[in-house]
C-alpha cells in the first residue's frame, strides 16, 4: 500500500538510528543490526535480541579442514577475508569470518544465512562457496573462491584503468557487465532471494573480465520454505544496503513490500552511475540521503545520454515498483535491444552521409541533357558509377540497421528516401525496368505514386513503340504485293514471247515506242493496281515503301525510254539501257529495303548482257527477265506472307 508523501522530520520519526555507527561511511553498507531500525508497527516481526557472545567451540564444531592462514585480503563492517591455503589442493582459498568484536550469535547467525544464500544461488557471476566451517573462537569461517580482480566502481571511474579492455566502447562494455550481473540477479530471484545491496563496489571484474556480483550480507529470502533457514524479506526491520542506491520501499516498508523490483530499482541504480558517475541518490549526511532515496526523484540526464537508455534508466528508477521492469530479465533484454539498436544507429550514421551524396549527384544529373546519346554517354562516366557506389551504400547501410533495429523509424525513413531518389534517376534516363524493380520495394510509400504514375507511362510508350516497331517489320501486304507484280511480270513476258515467236515467223516487227508503250502502260498498272489494293499495300511503313519504289521506278524508266529517243539510242541498245536501268533499282532497293530485290537485279543484269551478247533474241530475254526477275520477287513475297509474319532486322536491310 502507499502511504502520503512525508518530511524529512516525519521520515526521520519512523527510524531509530542509534544503532548507527557516527563514522558510518555514506557510501558503505548498512549492516544487520547496525542499520536504522524501523519503530514498533513499521515491521512484520520485531528483531531477535542479540547474545552478548558466541559459547566456547566444542571439538565438533572446530574446522574440518586445515587450512593456512597467509594474510587478510579485505576487511568490512562485521568481518575480516583471510586468504589461505589448502594444503590437500595446493590451491588458494577465501575465509570470511567475523571480527572479534562482533562475535555475538546474531553476527554468526548472519554470516551462517550469507553462506547458505551463496550455496543456494550457484551461478557462473556469482562466488563459489566451498564450505562453511568453525574456527577456534566457534566463529563461522565461510570458504570460498580466491577472487583476484578489481572493483567494478574503480573501473567505471578511471576510463583508462589498465584492467579495462584497449580500444574499447567503453560504455558498450560497462552495460554488458551490468547485463552479466541481471543475469544473476534473475537467478537468484528465481531461487527465491533478493539481494538488497546491488552497487558496482559489489562488482569484481577478474583478470580474465570474470564478472561476479559478491556481498550477500544483507540478502534475503521471498520463499517461505527457507523460513528459519534464511533471512526473510517480511522480517527486515531494518535499513539494509547503500543509502546512496536505496529503493523507496527500502526506507518506507510501509510503501511496498521489499520485491524482485527493489533489486530491479539497485540495478536501476548501478546503471544510473555508469551513466553519470554517480549514485542515484547524494546528500551531505545519512538523513539526507535516506530522505532522497525516500522521494526518489526522476534523473536529470545530460544530453549525450542517448534517449532510449535514458528510457530505460527512468523506468528502472520508477519510485513505484508496478512501474518498474517486471524483472531483472527484462532489465538485462532492454539494454540488450539497446546495444543492438545502438549498432544500427552507428550503421546508420554511414548510410546518411551516402543518402546526402546520392541526392547531390541525382539533383546534378537532373540539369544534364536528356538526349538519347548524350544519356547513353552519360551512363557510362564517373558520376553513374558514383550515383550507383552512393545508392548501394546507403540502401545496404539502412538495410542493416534495420535488421537490427526493425522499429528504427530513421533507417526506414533514409531506405524509402534513397529509393525514391534512386527511382527518380532511372525514369529521367528512361531506365524503366530499374525503376520498377525499386518501386516493388516502394508499395505503401504515398510518395512514390507520381513515379509509379510515370513508369507506367513510360511502359505504356514502350509498349506502343515495340507495337510499331512489329507492324514496321512485318512484311504486311506481301500476298497482294507480290500479285501486283506477278501480273506485271506476265504482262511483260507474254507479250514479250508472242512478239519474240511473230518476230522469227515474221508477222511482227519490233518498233522502239512499242516499249515506251509497253513502259507507260505496266506503270498505269502499277499505280492502278496500287490504288486498288492500298489498304494492304500501304499498311506499313516499309510497305508504302517498297510500293513508291516500284512506283517511281516504273515512271523514272518511261522517262528513260523518253530520253533515249530524244538522245537517238534505238532497240537493243534501248532494251539493254532500260534492263539495267531495273537492273540497278532492284539493287539499290535490296541494299535499302527488302534483299528479296536481289532476284530481279540478277535477272535484269543478265538479260542486259544477254541483249548485249545476242541481240537477235532480245525479245526472247527481255520475256525470260521479266519471269526469272519480278516472277521470282513475287513468288517470294506470295510465300512470306503466307508463312505469316516475317521479322526483319538488319539482316533484311543488308546484303545476304
Amino acid at each position: 500500500m502507499a502511504t502520503g508523501h512525508m518530511t524529512l522530520e516525519q521520515l526521520l520519526e519512523t527510524l531509530d538510528l542509534d544503532s548507527v555507527p557516527e563514522n558510518h561511511a555514506l557510501d558503505s553498507t548498512l549492516q544487520p543490526t547496525l542499520a536504522p531500525r524501523f519503530r514498533a508497527g513499521r515491521s512484520v516481526i520485531p528483531p531477535k535480541s542479540p547474545g552478548p557472545t558466541l559459547p566456547p567451540p566444542s571439538a565438533a564444531d572446530r574446522a574440518s579442514h586445515e587450512m593456512r592462514i597467509r594474510g587478510q585480503l579485505a576487511e568490512g563492517g562485521m568481518g575480516s577475508i583471510f586468504l589461505a591455503e589448502q594444503p590437500a589442493l595446493r590451491r588458494d582459498v577465501a575465509l570470511k569470518t567475523l571480527k572479534d568484536e562482533f562475535m555475538t550469535p546474531v553476527f554468526a547467525s548472519r554470516l551462517r544465512r550469507e553462506a547458505r544464500v551463496l550455496a543456494l544461488v550457484e551461478h557462473p557471476n556469482v562466488v563459489p562457496v566451498h564450505a562453511l566451517d568453525t574456527d577456534e573462537r566457534n566463529a563461522p569461517v565461510v570458504v570460498m573462491k580466491r577472487i583476484e580482480g578489481t572493483p567494478w566502481r574503480t573501473l567505471i571511474q578511471e576510463p583508462n584503468h589498465p584492467a579495462l579492455p584497449a580500444a574499447t566502447d567503453r560504455l558498450a562494455w560497462h552495460l554488458r557487465v551490468l547485463m552479466r550481473i541481471c543475469e544473476a540477479v534473475h537467478y537468484a530471484h528465481s531461487r527465491g532471494v533478493l539481494h538488497l545491496d546491488l552497487k558496482p563496489d559489489n562488482v569484481m571484474i577478474g583478470a580474465f573480465r570474470e564478472v561476479y556480483l559478491v556481498d550477500w550480507g544483507v540478502a534475503v529470502s521471498t520463499d517461505d520454505a527457507q523460513r528459519g533457514w534464511l533471512p526473510m524479506a517480511d522480517e527486515v526491520s531494518e535499513i539494509l544496503g547503500t543509502p546512496a542506491y536505496l529503493a523507496p520501499e527500502m526506507v518506507d516498508l510501509a510503501r511496498a513490500p521489499l520485491s524482485p523490483r527493489t533489486d530491479v530499482y539497485l540495478l536501476g541504480g548501478t546503471l544510473h552511475e555508469i551513466l553519470l558517475g554517480r549514485p542515484p541518490h547524494e546528500g551531505k549526511s545519512l538523513h539526507d540521503l535516506l530522505y532522497a532515496a525516500y522521494g526518489a526523484e526522476a534523473p536529470e540526464l545530460p544530453r549525450d545520454v542517448p534517449e532510449e537508455l535514458g528510457r530505460i534508466l527512468r523506468k528502472a528508477l520508477a519510485p513505484s515498483p508496478d512501474d518498474r521492469f517486471e524483472s531483472a530479465e527484462a532489465l538485462r533484454s532492454a539494454l540488450s535491444d539497446f546495444l543492438e539498436h545502438r549498432v544500427a544507429a552507428s550503421v546508420a550514421d554511414g548510410a546518411r552521409d551516402a543518402l546526402v551524396e546520392l541526392k547531390m549527384l541525382v539533383d546534378e544529373s537532373a540539369r544534364e541533357p536528356t538526349h538519347p546519346q548524350l544519356r547513353i554517354a552519360e551512363r557510362q562516366d564517373s558520376r553513374n558509377a558514383r550515383v550507383q557506389r552512393a545508392f548501394a551504400k546507403a540502401r545496404f547501410g539502412f538495410a542493416e540497421a534495420l535488421r537490427h533495429h526493425a522499429q528504427a523509424e530513421d533507417a526506414q525513413e533514409g531506405l524509402t528516401s534513397a529509393l525514391l531518389a534512386m527511382t527518380g534517376y532511372h525514369l529521367r534516363r528512361m531506365e524503366t525496368a530499374s525503376a520498377e524493380g525499386l518501386l516493388e520495394e516502394l508499395k505503401d510509400e504515398p510518395r512514390a505514386d507520381a513515379l509509379r504514375e510515370e513508369a507506367a507511362r513510360q511502359r505504356a510508350e514502350a509498349a506502343r513503340l515495340e507495337k510499331l516497331d512489329k507492324l514496321e517489320s512485318v512484311d504486311a501486304g506481301g500476298r497482294a504485293r507480290g500479285g501486283l507484280i506477278l501480273a506485271v511480270a506476265l504482262i511483260v513476258s507474254i507479250p514479250g514471247l508472242v512478239g519474240y515467236v511473230g518476230t522469227h515467223l515474221g508477222l511482227y516487227h519490233y518498233e522502239w515506242w512499242h516499249t515506251l508503250t509497253a513502259t507507260a502502260l505496266l506503270s498505269v498498272v502499277v499505280l492502278g493496281g496500287a490504288f486498288v489494293m492500298r489498304h494492304e499495300l500501304m499498311a506499313t511503313r516499309r510497305s508504302r515503301g517498297i510500293m513508291w519504289s516500284i512506283t517511281i521506278l516504273m515512271m523514272l524508266s518511261v522517262a528513260l525510254r523518253a530520253v533515249s529517243y530524244s538522245l537517238g539510242v534505238r532497240e537493243e541498245a534501248s532494251l539493254a539501257l532500260e534492263l539495267f536501268f531495273f537492273g540497278s533499282g532492284a539493287a539499290v532497293a535490296a541494299v535499302l529495303a527488302d534483299r528479296r530485290f536481289y532476284f530481279p537485279a540478277v535477272a535484269f543484269f543478265g538479260g542486259t548482257a544477254l541483249v548485249l551478247l545476242m541481240p537477235a533474241h532480245m525479245m526472247l530475254w527481255v520475256a525470260l527477265s521479266a519471269v526469272a526477275g519480278p516472277g521470282a520477287l513475287a513468288w517470294a513475297w506470295i510465300r512470306a506472307d503466307e508463312g505469316g509474319p516475317r521479322q526483319t532486322g538488319e539482316s533484311d536491310t543488308g546484303p545476304p
